[in-house]
């Protein structure tokens, strides 16, 4: 009970959490009951523990009271927590001087690079520009709403179908059609980035040296244009370039890549003989 309140339970909410998942299901006046509590003050925690995740409510009556897992009730406070970390570690840099404030931070792991770029969205003031997968929307979408809501400008390449309805979005080719395998890069108020691969063994490098987040930031901004202008002109382009720009890309991409461009527009090697 004392490290359940150490993490931001009243005394109420934790007695009451306790006894509850020691009996699923129980009523409100069985939880009082067990916890120690008087009815008015078991209700009350009751309701906080709904609203923080942590119980479900049953429509029967008299309602009944289901924990939520430990790992589930608790699992939300460390994500919680660790946005509220990373966002605070950015915004105190901030602060330091310019020679001083140049950071490079390596991540490890997907859960790690999940983490991090929700808090740097989380923490993002005026703009937020990314390039990712359409899968990874499923978590990547709820802050890039926020940060939206917020008043920040989103700008979003995705690459995949998606029916994302925040900010400017761009549409790219499928993911089965690129090369270069599963990037997600990330932008934040001009000023912080983060590329990262997700596949194989995921690793990512976030910095806020100038230099490196500009050359991120352009890089994402082109993507932009490159889709932008793809959607207008496509059949010139196609006729220009062949298919998802092909002949254009096979040649400045390395051999091993450009071969499995080929392979994935459906072209022969005979084809590019003269590239």
């Amino acid at each position: 009970m004392e490290r359940l309140v150490e993490l931001g339970l009243t005394q109420s909410e934790a007695r009451t959490y306790l006894a509850l998942l020691q009996q699923p299901e129980a009523t409100g006046y069985e939880l009082a009951n067990a916890a120690g509590l008087q009815r008015a003050n078991a209700y009350a925690a009751l309701k906080s523990l709904t609203d923080k995740g942590f119980a479900t409510q049953s429509g029967d009556t008299p309602a009944r009271f289901v924990a939520a897992s430990p790992e589930q009730a608790l699992g939300q406070i460390k994500r919680r927590t660790q946005r509220r970390v990373d966002s605070l570690v950015a915004d105190l840099a901030h602060l330091a001087e310019p020679s001083a404030r140049t950071t490079f931070h390596t991540l490890q792991g997907t859960e790690a690079i999940i983490q991090r770029v929700a808090a740097l969205v989380d923490g993002a003031r005026d703009r937020v520009a990314v390039c990712c997968w359409s899968e990874d929307l499923d978590w990547l979408a709820a802050p890039l709403r926020a940060a939206s809501a917020s008043g920040c400008q989103v700008v979003v390449n995705v690459f995949g179908d998606s029916d994302l309805d925040v900010g400017e979005v761009f549409q790219h080719e499928d993911p089965d059609r690129t090369v270069g395998g599963h990037l997600l890069l990330v932008a934040i108020d001009h000023r912080v980035a983060l590329v990262s691969t997700l596949e194989h063994q995921p690793s990512a490098i976030q910095t806020d040296q100038p230099a490196l987040s500009r050359v991120v930031e352009k890089l994402i901004r082109q993507e932009a244009y490159l889709a932008a202008i793809f959607e207008r002109h496509h059949d010139l382009l196609t006729e220009s370039f062949g298919p998802h720009l092909v002949e254009l890309r096979s040649r400045l991409l390395p051999a091993d890549q450009a071969d499995e461009l080929v392979s994935i527009v459906g072209f022969g090697a005979d084809d590019f003989t003269d590239l």
